[in-house]
């Protein structure tokens, strides 16, 4: 085998071998509950390089790295879920109030929200952006991240 190859090969294997697999990252709060809520970031070029920051009503839950997962449990009830990059220089965010029933599983995927990462680079945009999508302080999303319900169990 020629040198070439060799250099090749293992140039694959290293490339390969550095590759992360999705972890489940800490809380920074877990309220305790018989709920688990269950956010996973997807592994997307187009996301935000900052930490998706997870609000529960205004208690800072999780910090998610890009393709990383974050599980905390919480008591029954309805609550308003926030969603941003934080550090990110943009002005919207995702909010949505979910109800929640006691015992279930829920499962969200947080993903890049398409149009404000476009708009968002154009400066005065942005602000058009962020205000036309507002339909209440509960209900918003105009932010860099987007969150979805994928399954409840």
């Amino acid at each position: 085998m020629s040198y070439k190859t060799l250099l090749c090969i293992g140039f694959s294997m290293l490339i390969a071998g550095c590759q992360s697999a999705s972890t489940a990252v800490p809380p920074l709060v877990n309220p305790g509950g018989d709920i688990t809520l269950i956010f996973n970031r997807e592994n997307s070029v187009l996301t935000s390089i900052w930490r998706a920051r997870v609000f529960i009503g205004d208690t800072d839950v999780c910090a998610i790295p890009i393709g990383d997962s974050c599980q905390v449990n919480i008591s029954a009830g309805s609550y308003v879920l926030k969603v941003f990059p934080f550090g990110s220089s943009t002005l919207g965010i995702f909010t949505h109030r979910y109800e929640f029933k006691s015992g279930k599983t829920y499962r969200f995927v947080i993903s890049p929200n398409d149009p404000a990462l476009i708009i968002n680079f154009i400066g005065p945009g942005s602000i058009i952006y962020t205000e036309a999508n507002r339909n209440s302080s509960e209900d918003t999303d105009n932010g860099d991240l987007t969150m979805k319900l994928v399954d409840e169990y």
